[in-house]
């Protein structure tokens, strides 16, 4: 980067705000280009700050029109105007500020602030996007009541929306039309929202279990309102779950859904007015996944339980965002799991975790749950913040129990409605309300980057078995060394013949009692052994359920493993036991030995197992994915590893064609007539899964081709497309080609198409993603295209880290034209080259070439050069 670095900003220059804004009135007069902004503001001198009286606040991409202190317009000795901020000059201690600005939606390609999302008007603030609209004290700790006017032309957006309650509408001359707004509620900016334009609408009623009536409408354009009703479904569930759950109940008199099609997450919880990615809202079973559904049922819920976790308590700074998005993803996996199969849930929250902040940790951007610093906060939207904030959650819930971690979730609603606080009173409230539970070294997770590697091993004596568990967290940046974690570890004994042990009689080895609750055991020094009562040659079953997000080494055998699949009676280890498996059967293959003949008796025993569940089968019955095998390898051979897996599958396919054939078909005469319920969908993810082991069968591979041409659903139909274009047969292009014709009008499905093709292993795959981008259906204005191509094809270890370093050079290119259009989307492609420090010499020369292309590239945002500056100099 030519310009100097971008500054960083750090939690220990933390400042409480010199000024708070009580209440802030916005008029907006909506144009395509040129969008009046006018705001009025009561704001007071903040008696906690020692600050002076010079008023900061922030702006970009600002017209600025005009500014009056309590009706007196300001002369330009008054204010210091720059091109991010405006500064109120030793501003009174009481006053009115009016300030009038204009602003461009149309050219904002950022999607931060006000922006079109084709013809709709619509807004993004988190984290920072309010400064976009207006110029405002941009941080969450500054709380104020906001009432909205718009005004528009009334044919071209007879929708106006805004956040809280509708209180006046009226027409206008020219053809212009008025509504008005008010949220009752405190806020910070953040969580400001405004929608406009020609929308489609479904309504519904919620009653709550204080017998309030609740207007619920979700808006999309025209002609998808069919396509809402699942997720209205799941809105109502998830009113009905906070409140039974957690007794809370929704404040507002309407909560509205707006889904739109140009947007950089996956939704936003605006008070009353969330806006909502279309993908997540917009289903039904001729374009939709069973995962789409399962996906819009979690982010309905997780946007709704954001009410409490996130509005009524917000962050005091965004050093706390974990506060809020930890909490919530737990709590909306939580309610996936009461609505669904709860272990199936647990198997796949563990496996994004896994396979997306395990990764995270170990490379050049990792950061603790609760950063220290950062250069832009959009970079720490991340899995950490996000997934393995909510194992962080899971660990106070398992150390408290449901009730006691209901408990405290009273207790942090009594204490801080209605503030912006931090993680600190979060665990406050949590200790207090179950006898001051010691968590002084439980916020080592808080502080701390990297996953702790736990080595447990044991050895009989005397009628017991001696439990020693280390633990040891590999350094990370800026953090070499670590202190013990307190985690649980969830532990049980196998006996011989199969049966369970899960009530443990122990006293530690040293005197100390240990710390066990319900099988559980508090691990909280770097080294300790356990005595445990056993019978010779019981087998320790740990870490049960994923009691903690920890990498687990054990010094089982593959007779242990094989044990393990067929007796363990915690699901989540039967599961890990046949992916653990697995992969030491590929090593086999890597180091050049014959693989076991006992794993495809195991397999074959799974697959012929009627009393397991089908769901479970499925996982069960999945290889690990390319990502997840290439973490425990210290130089990653990415092509080798993905020869290896493929290899193993074939194998199986191959030695179990009969088994493998029979259940499918069975599965398929099952699933003839289409249904969305629990049993259903496992059933398809365990047909699809087998569908994957039929496509490596010479003999059977029309099956593959069969099932796509004949799917009633958009499960059975996309798995199967996906599945061909990895295959190198002459009816590929048929299918690519009939795919496209038939949903090239719909963005949803065609989406599906892109990324298919984007993730396919062939080495035809680097010219098709350039052609796609040249595609009618693409547009880099839109983020959901632009991620399922290039964001999928950078995914794409196969061809991502192609030899020639094609594709290294291919994506850094595209970063840096992404950048100049949405810096954020463009960021989140840079950590595609996160394994940099760990790929072959050679690979690590042709990578180092395009990150410091794209760190010297003249104006890169501080979003994309923070995370490729991180890569190169980790």
């Amino acid at each position: 980067m030519k310009e100097p670095a971008p500054k960083t900003i750090y939690l220990k220059d933390y400042k409480v705000p010199n000024f708070l804004i009580e209440t802030i009135h916005l008029t907006f007069d909506l144009h395509d280009t040129a969008t009046k902004v006018t705001t009025k503001m009561k704001i007071k001198k903040n008696s906690d700050s020692k600050e002076g009286n010079d008023l900061l606040l922030n702006g970009e991409e600002l017209k600025f029109v005009s500014a009056e202190v309590s009706g007196k317009v300001l002369d330009s000795s008054q204010y210091d105007l720059q091109e991010d901020t405006l500064t109120i000059l030793n501003a009174p201690d009481s006053f009115e500020l009016v300030i009038n600005n204009e602003i461009d939606p149309t050219a904002n390609t950022a999607l931060d602030g006000l922006y079109k999302s084709g013809d709709i008007f619509c807004t993004q603030n988190e984290p920072e996007g309010f400064r976009r609209i207006t110029y405002f004290m941009d941080r969450p700790d500054v709380m104020a009541k906001f009432t909205t006017k718009i005004i528009a032309d009334k044919k071209l957006f007879p929708t106006l929306l805004s956040n809280g309650n509708l209180v006046g509408e009226g027409d206008l001359d020219n053809g212009r039309h008025w509504v008005e707004w008010e949220d009752p509620f405190l806020k910070p900016a953040y969580l400001y929202a405004l929608v406009a334009g020609d929308l489609g609408m479904i309504q519904d009623t919620y009653t709550t279990m204080n017998n309030r009536k609740i207007d619920l409408r979700i808006y999309c354009d025209k002609g998808n309102e069919s396509r809402c009703f699942h997720a209205m479904e799941s809105l109502n569930k998830s009113m009905k779950w906070d409140e039974d759950t957690f007794g809370l109940e929704y404040d507002l008199d309407i909560y509205m859904i707006v889904a739109v099609d140009s947007f950089n997450m996956g939704a936003m919880e605006n008070k009353g007015l969330n806006i909502f990615n279309s993908v997540y809202v917009l289903a039904n079973p001729e374009t939709a996944t069973d995962d789409n559904f399962l996906g819009i049922e979690s982010v309905v819920g997780h946007e709704y339980f954001h009410n409490w976790t996130g509005n009524r308590i917000t962050c005091r700074d965004w050093f706390q965002l974990t506060l809020k998005e930890g909490l919530t993803v737990f709590r909306d996996q939580e309610f996936s799991s009461d609505l669904n199969d709860r272990t199936v849930q647990r198997i796949q929250d563990v496996a994004r975790l896994r396979g997306h902040q395990f990764v995270e940790d170990a490379g050049p951007n990792a950061h603790p749950i609760k950063p220290d610093h950062y250069m832009e906060i959009n970079n720490f939207y991340t899995a950490t913040i996000y997934e393995k904030g909510a194992e962080v959650i899971r660990m106070i819930r398992t150390f408290l129990g449901r009730d006691g971690f209901r408990k405290g979730m009273d207790k942090y609603f009594e204490l801080f409605d209605g503030q912006a606080v931090t993680t600190e009173d979060f665990l406050h409230a949590m200790s207090v309300a179950n006898d001051n539970l010691e968590l002084t070294q439980f916020k080592n997770w808080y502080k701390q980057a990297g996953t702790p590697e736990v080595t447990v091993n044991w050895e009989y004596k005397e009628g017991s078995i001696l439990l020693t568990v280390e633990q040891n967290t590999p350094a990370t940046p800026n953090q070499p060394v670590k202190e013990a974690y307190h985690f649980p570890l969830g532990v049980a004994l196998l006996e011989k013949d199969g049966s369970s042990v899960l009530k443990l009689d122990l006293a530690s080895e040293n005197g100390e009692q240990p710390q066990l609750d319900n099988g559980v055991l508090h691990i909280r020094k770097k080294k300790e052994t356990f005595s445990i009562k056993a019978n010779e040659g019981a087998l320790p079953s740990l870490n049960r359920g994923f009691t903690a997000p920890i990498k687990l080494i054990v010094p089982y055998t593959t007779e242990d493993y094989l044990f393990l699949m067929a007796n363990e009676s915690d699901a989540f280890n039967r599961y890990e036991a046949t992916q653990v498996l697995a992969k030491k059967m590929i090593d086999d293959i890597l180091e050049g030995r014959e693989v076991d003949s006992r794993y495809f008796e195991s397999f074959e025993l799974l697959l012929n197992d009627k009393n397991l569940p089908a769901g479970i089968k499925a996982l069960c019955l999945s290889t690990p994915s390319l990502t997840i095998l290439l973490q425990a390898k210290e130089v990653l051979e990415v092509h080798k590893v993905d020869k290896a897996r493929s290899e193993l599958r074939a194998l199986i396919a191959t030695k179990l064609e009969s088994s493998i054939i029979n259940l499918y078909q069975s599965l398929v005469n099952e699933l003839k007539e289409y249904n969305l319920d629990g049993d259903s969908i496992a059933k398809r993810s365990l047909k699809n899964t087998l569908l994957g082991y039929i496509s490596k069968m010479d003999s059977q591979k029309t099956l593959v081709f069969d099932q796509f041409e004949q799917a009633n659903n958009m499960t059975d139909e996309i798995s199967a497309f996906s599945i061909i274009c990895n295959l190198d047969d002459q009816r590929t292009p048929v299918a690519i080609d009939k795919f496209y014709k038939k949903w090239k009008g719909d963005t949803l499905v065609i989406q599906k198409w892109l990324s298919a093709l984007s993730s396919s292993s062939l080495d035809s795959t680097y010219d098709k993603v350039q052609e796609l981008e040249k595609d009618a259906v693409f547009n880099w204005n839109v983020p959901n295209l632009v991620r399922s191509v290039y964001w999928a094809f950078s995914s794409n270890k196969v061809q991502f880290h192609h030899e020639s370093g094609r594709g290294y050079e291919l994506v850094a290119d595209k970063i840096i034209k992404l950048d100049s259009i949405n810096p954020q989307i463009a960021s989140r492609i840079v950590t595609s080259f996160n394994d940099y420090k760990r790929m072959p010499s050679r690979a690590q020369a042709l990578m180092k070439t395009q990150l410091e292309k794209i760190v010297d590239h003249k104006g890169i945002s501080k979003n994309v050069y923070e995370r490729a500056d991180n890569v190169l100099n980790s």
